[in-house]
């Protein structure tokens, strides 16, 4: 039988790999996943950061956003070009916010502007991940095709940043991850992490006639290289200085052992860098919420929810940064996560229904403004 020291020794590196492994293959997915990407993201950050030796001799003026699917984030765009040069522009649309842009795709305009031409273009973010959240701050950049010379227009910003993140209702499952093969709402990454006969899923569902995500894992308690299995939905966001509200199905009890390493894990993880994390679990404890400190430094709070009923509790990410004296960075990663160790054998399953202004029932929020 291995022994509780060996125990927690190995539950400790479990963590850690938990904590980084996911972010690290995300990434991977998404920021390199081809050579031929990486032409294209090196040709876009050149653009981005200005380390083109001309400037594109084209005039770029917004004349409207749009966010149809309210999500929270511009996810259209109408812009018109005139062409000041005297050499045929073809066109291609990035936004500024991100280090690494997309290309936005055209929906309507010509492929070519010719010298002296005006036209105007709709464009679209080719995923909700690619759009500026409500209250972010971008500019519209266009590169000729044939060079990484570039115009950009004047800075927007739209809608409000009060809940600054996309799509907090967790609606429109319609983006794919192209290595697993999972669909996720608008606006979120999926990952999923599991070994051997192990399962991990999040899909749309309904309990108690209330949608949401449902998150369910399967775990055999046979050894797995990493130790844990565990799926999430991911985004990066700006620092929520207000109250939320989040709503919860948890059919996950809490099992911790020697210093509160724990074993089952369901709720949100808020990370910055490698030191900085925040677990918020919802999970039936029996004996009321509980808050404190892993010997690696990762802060847990856990929610006491009634076990298969849904409930709504409040985060105060400001007020938990001030009690650990953590400086709120600009941005975090968000993740909604289930996870279960090799050390127990489990079945766990539960609900978010979204995340909400404090006081309000999670939604999306409107967004679409005219510059």
């Amino acid at each position: 039988m291995t022994s509780i020291p060996a125990t927690v020794s190995r539950l400790r590196a479990a963590h850690r790999r938990l904590l980084g492994e996911d972010a690290r293959r995300l990434l991977r997915r998404y920021a390199v996943p081809s050579a031929a990407l990486l032409v294209v993201l090196a040709l876009a950050v050149l653009a981005v950061r200005g380390e083109s030796s001309a400037t594109l001799p084209v005039d770029v003026r917004v004349v409207a956003t749009g966010d149809p699917l309210h999500l929270g984030a511009t996810t259209q765009a109408t812009v018109m070009l005139t062409n000041h040069g005297h050499a045929d522009v073809r066109p291609r649309f990035s936004l500024s916010w991100l280090p690494y842009p997309y290309y936005w795709s055209v929906v309507s305009g010509p492929p070519i502007l010719a010298p002296g031409q005006t036209a105007t273009y709709q464009i679209e973010a080719p995923q909700s991940v690619a759009a500026p959240h409500d209250g972010e701050r971008f500019q519209i950049k266009v590169n000729d095709a044939t060079s990484i010379t570039y115009a950009i227009s004047a800075p927007i910003t739209n809608g409000s940043a009060v809940l600054p993140i996309v799509n907090p209702g967790l609606r429109m499952w319609t983006q794919q991850d192209p290595s697993t093969g999972m669909f996720s709402p608008a606006g979120w990454n999926i990952y999923k992490h599991t070994d051997g006969d192990d399962v991990a899923t999040i899909t749309p569902g309904t309990a108690l006639g209330v949608d949401a995500a449902y998150f369910h894992v399967t775990q055999s308690g046979r050894p797995d290289p990493d130790q844990w299995t565990h799926t999430g939905l991911v985004q990066t966001v700006p620092f929520a200085n207000e109250l939320l509200d989040v709503k919860v199905l948890s059919r996950v009890p809490y099992q911790a052992i020697t210093d509160g390493w724990l074993v089952t894990a369901f709720g949100i993880e808020i990370s910055y860098g490698k030191r900085e994390s925040i677990w918020l679990l919802f999970e039936p404890t029996g004996s009321g919420d509980k808050e404190y400190d892993l010997p690696n430094g990762q802060h847990i709070k856990v929610y006491d929810v009634p076990f298969g009923q849904w409930a709504t509790r409040t985060i105060d990410l400001p007020g938990l940064y001030r009690k650990l004296n953590w400086a709120p960075p600009r941005r975090v990663n968000l993740k909604l996560f289930m996870g279960a160790s090799s050390f127990t054998r489990a079945n766990l399953d539960g609900y978010i229904a979204g995340i909400g202004l404090h006081e309000s029932a999670p939604a999306t929020q409107p967004g679409g403004n005219t510059p």
